[in-house]
């Protein structure tokens, strides 16, 4: 059983569209062969049937090729000549080669209103629009590619250089110092040379004092930061401190709201709350026409007065007590004055019943603040805590001193230079001004090189959103990944939330998705035509990461073009997928495509 494979492409460069190629009598193609790109393109061939030819054609159109121009054109073709055409939706792109009587190439874009470049300006045109780095991410290898995992930090420095738009940034510095070097180099002699040293240490000390104040700023914010914090702890400590006195303080004054209550309940509402509950009675008394009660045995009744009085211990005194009780059950008058309404005395037992209720959860509290390990094991940590941010803040505030003190000897050091070479280009402003130049440039490299470090920064926090994004999925499926980014030395960090890892640790198929998830993040970032070949594009991957490749990445584009084994091509069937299908044969003058329908 032979294998067969799909080439992938996929194609999306803003509005510029890759619509077909055309491959004319190059590598293993015989004759004229056309691809028609749709939204998705399968190219199906056995191995070594011509998939790589392909690849190898578009890389040899856009001139990013080291492959030797004596090895490719077919063996069996009836002339010496052979192309590439790649035709997008606004300019078509075509290279040729002639090799009689010598090798001759020619280059050639046309654009839509018949414009035309030709040769090395065509090469400009291409180098611009479509990078050389770029090619290999367009035009890429599922299974090898060109793996940034692998790539040293001086080559990632110059890709996203490229698309975070710093290479000017770079170059303005790059251009200066040499400039400000071939400078030096032409004017230094002996007696220059002296002041040549002084003022490259005066600029040196100027660009210290420089990072010096910016260092300045940035600690200044940490200690105010921390003062901040330690404010909070104080405050969270003193708190915790008071909590016990406020709770006695608040037991104090609910008990104290809760005696006033309880008096008027037994002074004056106690010998009430009969008439008060029962209505029926009430109206009984009120339709009386003599005294409610009568007292036979007034010595008897006062004894039997005495031992309710001591039962209910009420505040007022038994004589007191028993006139309450004459004035109102004993008196002559058919009219009961009662001192509130039922609702009301309602309300009160009500409000007594709350108080009660909270004087016990405010014990429970006071016991818990008293009595707690947890609340101990809270005051210690919060003491601790408070004793190592003093300590810090202690440092920090130390070391703004020194760093201020060092700002100031700096800048008089400066000054001391800049009067020694200010009098010797008075003296001979010829022979030295060459030395304000020299200032100028090294002051453009360093303005481009701080320029170049905030930018990168900032570019880097929106790439990294955009690359967190574009990972989350893939990431969901392993614990011992968490995270992946770009940091400012360039490196690719993979980490398991704390520690960065090895990335020989991952698999070969995670490498693959990972390595093309940042290549999907690069394009983009950059808005490219995201075309992209992809030779393999499933590899050895599982089922679960071929759908994830396929659906977060592959099928974001415009274009689709893919090169798949047999077993490959099935999974992409079970996919619901509209495609376009080619299928590569050979004979024995060369290989073919063909359009399935």
């Amino acid at each position: 059983m032979t294998l067969k494979k799909e080439l992938l492409i996929f194609i999306k460069v803003s509005s510029v569209k890759l619509t077909s190629l055309t491959i004319d009598n190059l590598f293993s193609y015989h004759g004229i062969n056309t691809i028609e790109f749709d939204n998705i393109t399968c190219i199906i061939g056995t191995n070594g049937f011509g998939k790589t030819s392909i690849l190898n054609s578009i890389k040899l159109c856009l001139g990013q090729s080291n492959i030797d121009i004596n090895s490719i054109l077919n063996n069996n073709a009836t002339e010496k000549k052979c192309s590439v055409n790649l035709n997008f939706d606004e300019f078509s792109i075509k290279r040729s080669w002639n090799f009689e009587p010598k090798i001759e190439e020619s280059l050639s874009i046309i654009f839509e209103d018949e414009n035309r470049l030709e040769d090395t300006e065509a090469e400009h045109f291409i180098q611009n629009k479509i990078p050389d780095f770029l090619v290999d991410f367009l035009f890429y290898d599922g299974e090898i590619g060109n793996n940034l995992l692998l790539l040293s930090n001086t080559k990632l420095k110059s890709i996203f250089d490229f698309i975070f738009d710093l290479d000017l940034l770079v170059n303005a510095q790059k251009d200066s110092l040499e400039v400000s070097k071939r400078l030096l180099e032409k004017n230094k002699d002996d007696e220059t040379a002296e002041l040549i040293d002084l003022e490259n240490k005066r600029l040196k000390i100027l660009e210290t004092i420089s990072n010096q104040k910016e260092e300045f700023q940035e600690k200044t914010k940490e200690s105010k930061v921390l003062k901040l914090n330690l404010q909070k702890l104080n405050t969270q400590i003193r708190n915790r401190s008071k909590k016990t006195k406020e709770l006695h303080a608040q037991l104090v004054l609910i008990q104290e709201k809760l005696n006033e209550k309880s008096t008027k309940f037994k002074e004056l509402v106690l010998w009430q709350m009969p008439l008060l509950l029962n209505e029926s009675l009430l109206k009984n008394m009120q339709s009386r026409t003599s005294t409610a009660l009568k007292v036979e045995n007034e010595s008897l009744f006062a004894s039997k007065f005495d031992k309710f009085t001591e039962t209910i211990n009420s505040p007022l005194s038994n004589e007191e007590l028993l006139e309450v009780f004459k004035s109102l059950m004993l008196n002559a008058s058919s009219e009961i004055k009662l001192s509130m309404t039922k609702d009301k005395f309602k309300n009160l037992l009500e409000e007594m019943k709350d108080l009660k209720l909270s004087i016990k959860q405010v014990e429970e509290e006071i016991k818990i603040a008293e009595d707690s390990s947890m609340e101990q094991e809270i005051m210690r940590s919060l003491i601790d805590s408070r004793e190592e941010q003093e300590a810090n803040l202690n440092s920090f505030e130390k070391y703004l001193h020194e760093l201020e003190y060092n700002i100031e000897q700096n800048t008089l050091e400066s000054k001391e230079i800049n009067k020694v070479l200010t009098q010797s280009f008075k003296a001979n402003q010829d022979k030295y001004a060459f030395i304000k130049g020299y200032e100028e440039l090294q002051g453009i490299a360093r303005v481009s090189a701080k320029v170049y470090k905030n930018k990168l920064e900032n570019k880097l926090s929106i790439f990294n959103e955009k690359l967190k994004e574009n990972t989350t999925n893939f990431l969901k499926q392993y614990e011992h990944i968490q995270d992946i980014y770009i940091n400012t030395n360039h490196s690719i960090v993979i980490s398991d939330g704390k520690n960065i890892l090895n990335t020989e640790l991952l698999s070969a198929g995670q490498k693959q998705v990972l390595n093309f998830l940042i290549v999907k993040t690069i394009l983009d970032f950059k808005e490219f035509a995201s075309f992209v070949m992809v030779d393999t594009p499933f590899g050895r991957l599982s089922n679960k990461n071929k759908e994830l490749l396929l659906n977060t990445c592959y099928l974001s584009f415009e274009n689709l073009i893919l090169l798949l084994t047999d077993s490959e091509f099935e999974f992409i069937k079970t996919q619901n997928l509209k495609y376009k299908h080619y299928q590569i044969q050979r004979d024995s003058i060369g290989s073919i495509i063909e359009e399935i329908a």
